[in-house]
């Protein structure tokens, strides 16, 4: 409520000001309702000066906190700078196209001196378009004079549909790099059998273990090929709380296939087996400012444990970082056998529903998933995410929708005698609704050009800075083409439809009346 209330009394204030500043006759007179908008909306510097600004934000490192939190205050700096360089850019964008559509005499004035080499001098003549579009219907004509050049408020419209353009389209190619990437490390990192875990272990607060027979008993059943028991804590490091996962190395070897970022050598393997090195994952080295090769320090029952990090792996499972070691070392260290999860290879052949009804018949407390279940509930975890960021996509661009028809609406009002004139002279209400209609569309296309540019470069954004900077993974990157065309159709087809509802509303409306 406070972001909201603050956020419209500063919007309020400068066309406050200006309507106070605006003399009542100037007001009055045709055209007066034809301003070109604030000196921040027409400025092309200003435009660029933002844009290189926000890079130079994105270049900041973020914020750090007590517990290893991270805030990318620089990456939200710069999409904001980003934001506001694009809404610039989509007024802009929108005068160009008026310019070119109008075949690029706009702005031309007549120069005095030519006056005496052709006839009529002193009237404006007949400049030579550089453009021959072929736009020789009235109504086109008629559209493309009211953004001839762009007012004020046409401005403002477009540079709010390329804010609800750029977010909604970012967050898209984000949420595509997001799923992309993790259906890949699905494949890569879940490629076993069966996973098991305590069946009270299904909530991140509790610290349920299976026992050590249980777990031995399972492990040396007949169909199973190899097995990875997972031990698993919570440590407290200098810089926050952390993972310490204790595995079977030699499994991760042969039948895990892990994101490195750089591959360990069998050197690497062999001191880690020692207890003598670890591996980390990415989000860990963001988080507490490590990197391979350096000494790490580990809190433990038996003393603290100093080991080396020997390489960095690509986990997205959590965002605090995972350290992982050989799991015979820690139960050594932690002076602790039992497990916290399972992890079965079967032998070819074997079929795993099979084993899994028969491991959940001989041991009720356990929670039993093929590779297939797993697979599908992680997808349908991430997917249940990010549902909510798809309605808040839509209400944003509906929003900047409703703006550009309260835009037309009070462009029309203001040309209510424009309007009675063009009826007088012939053109329908139905003509007069769709040249309104061109009018939308070609406001919506400006800003859905302007903000689908401006959603690369928040697509970037989020997914190398804030994405990095806050939870510490490498996306990767993935534009979703479908959805981005179903963007631009809903967009257009939005500003083309408010405009022929808000134009046909308009063709009615009746002549202001002298008092």
């Amino acid at each position: 409520m406070a972001l909201g209330v603050v956020a419209g009394v500063l919007a309020g204030i400068a066309p406050a000001k200006s309507a106070a500043t605006t003399p009542p006759a100037q007001l009055l007179v045709r055209g007066g309702s034809s301003a070109p908008g604030p000196w921040a909306l027409r400025s092309r510097p200003l435009a660029f000066a933002l844009a290189f600004i926000g890079v130079a934000l994105a270049l900041l490192p973020p914020l750090r906190f007590d517990g290893g939190i991270r805030f990318p205050l620089g990456g939200y700096g710069a999409a904001l700078c980003w934001i506001f360089s694009g809404g610039i850019f989509a007024g802009e964008l929108l005068h160009g196209i008026s310019r070119l559509l109008s075949g690029g005499n706009v702005g031309q004035r007549f120069q005095p001196g030519r006056a005496k080499e052709s006839p009529g001098a002193g009237k404006m003549p007949a400049l030579p378009s550089r453009f021959d579009l072929g736009l020789r219907s009235p109504l086109l004509r008629l559209a493309i004079s009211q953004v001839r050049p762009p007012t004020g408020r046409h401005r403002l419209a477009a540079a709010s549909l390329c804010c609800a353009v750029a977010m909604t389209a970012g967050m898209a190619i984000l949420v595509g790099s997001f799923s992309t990437t993790m259906r890949g490390w699905i494949e890569r990192t879940f490629e076993a059998d069966l996973y098991m875990s305590s069946a009270g272990a299904q909530s991140a607060s509790t610290d349920n273990r299976i026992s050590t027979n249980v777990w031995r008993s399972i492990v040396a059943r007949p169909d199973v090929l190899a097995a990875n028991v997972i031990q698993a804590g919570e440590i407290l490091l200098p810089g926050g709380p952390t993972m310490l996962v204790g595995a079977d190395l030699s499994f991760a070897q042969k039948h895990a296939h892990l994101a490195w970022m750089k591959p360990p050598s069998p050197e690497d393997f062999a001191a880690a087996n020692r207890g003598e090195a670890v591996f980390v994952s990415e989000s860990f080295t963001e988080r507490f400012q490590k990197k391979a090769g350096d000494a790490l320090d580990l809190p433990t029952p038996s003393g603290p444990k100093r080991v080396r990090i020997a390489a960095v792996f690509a986990d997205y499972g959590n965002e605090r970082g995972s350290i992982v070691t050989e799991r015979l070392r820690m139960a050594e260290w932690f002076q602790n056998d039992l497990a916290s999860s399972i992890i079965l290879k079967l032998k070819p052949g074997v079929e795993p529903d099979r084993v899994r009804s028969e491991l959940v018949g001989e041991n009720p407390g356990l929670s039993v998933f093929t590779n297939s279940h797993i697979r599908r509930e992680i997808l349908r975890i991430f997917r249940q995410t990010f549902s909510i960021t798809y309605a808040l996509e839509f209400i944003g661009v509906m929003v900047a929708v409703i703006g550009l028809a309260m835009t037309l609406a009070s462009l029309l009002l203001q040309r209510r005698n424009e309007l009675t004139t063009l009826r007088a002279l012939g053109m329908t209400h139905p003509e007069i609704a769709r040249a309104t209609a061109v009018e939308g569309l070609l406001t919506a296309s400006a800003g859905l050009a302007a903000g689908l540019v401006t959603s690369l470069a928040l697509g970037w954004l989020l997914i190398f800075v804030i994405n990095k900077q806050t939870f510490g993974w490498t996306l990767q990157a993935d534009v979703p083409l479908l959805e981005l065309g179903a963007l631009m159709a809903l967009v257009l087809a939005a500003g083309s439809g408010v405009g022929l509802f808000v134009g046909r509303w308009g063709a009615a409306l009746p002549a202001d009346r002298e008092e």
